[in-house]
């Protein structure tokens, strides 16, 4: 018996405008949502692009950032989900009495996904700050892509020694899953420190080169990784 994976992890960044402050204010840190607090109704988005401020299509920002509404250029919401093709298998024992079912993962990976009806962009941004911001949050989702690439990677080796064996279907399921939330949280959590240490080089100053010099980091270890991808 073939199923599908069904979780993902909730990335929420936000680019603001925090010159005044010796480090990033709470509101304006990378925040990752749990596993089993995400909404069952997140809407699709899509995977690694190029970005655009059209792409920004939630209406107003979440209500616990409203009040900061004016520090605030863009906030942009991404996945690491678990890849439409990434399947497991239980299968009934027979060898063994009392009788038992072995789980076992056939195909594992994880992209990066971008949610425009939960991104915001700032309708009041400064026509100079545009091609900063837009920049910025493309790197967040080049983070991002790059975690969901390691991820992958990482789950080579665990999933091809991973075997679950309980008395039912709904047990094996069950570990198997606690197993991927694991995973996932400890990607996410590294993840995040890098997403924050980005925020600082650019976010408590208008930094250019700062930027730049993440983007032509970011841009590198992409290609580098392509190949990974396209393998997996």
């Amino acid at each position: 018996m073939r199923n599908r994976f069904f979780l993902y992890a909730f990335l929420l960044l936000a680019l603001t405008w925090v010159a005044a402050c010796a480090q990033l204010p709470e509101y304006a840190k990378p925040r990752t949502i749990q596993i089993d607090q995400i909404p069952k109704d997140i809407p699709s988005g899509f995977t690694y692009r190029q970005l655009t401020p059209e792409d920004f299509r939630a209406p107003s920002l979440p209500e616990n950032l409203s009040t900061h509404r004016e520090n605030i250029n863009a906030y942009t919401a991404t996945q690491i989900r678990i890849t439409a093709d990434s399947n497991f298998s239980i299968t009934r024992r027979f060898l063994e009495d009392p009788i038992d079912y072995l789980g076992r993962i056939n195909h594992l990976a994880f992209e990066a996904v971008m949610i425009p009806n939960h991104s915001w962009w700032n309708p009041k941004i400064k026509a100079a700050m545009v091609g900063y911001a837009l920049q910025h949050e493309q790197i967040h989702f080049a983070l991002t892509e790059l975690a969901a690439r390691k991820l992958t990677r990482d789950a080579r080796k665990w999933a091809s020694n991973l075997s679950v064996i309980k008395e039912t279907p709904q047990q094996v399921y069950a570990e198997i899953v606690q197993h991927l939330k694991g995973l996932i949280k400890s990607a996410m959590e590294a993840n995040q420190k890098r997403h924050l240490k980005f925020d600082e080089d650019t976010s408590l100053f208008y930094s250019p080169s700062w930027q730049a010099w993440w983007l032509e980091m970011v841009t590198e270890e992409l290609k580098q990784t392509e190949s990974g991808k396209l393998g997996r």
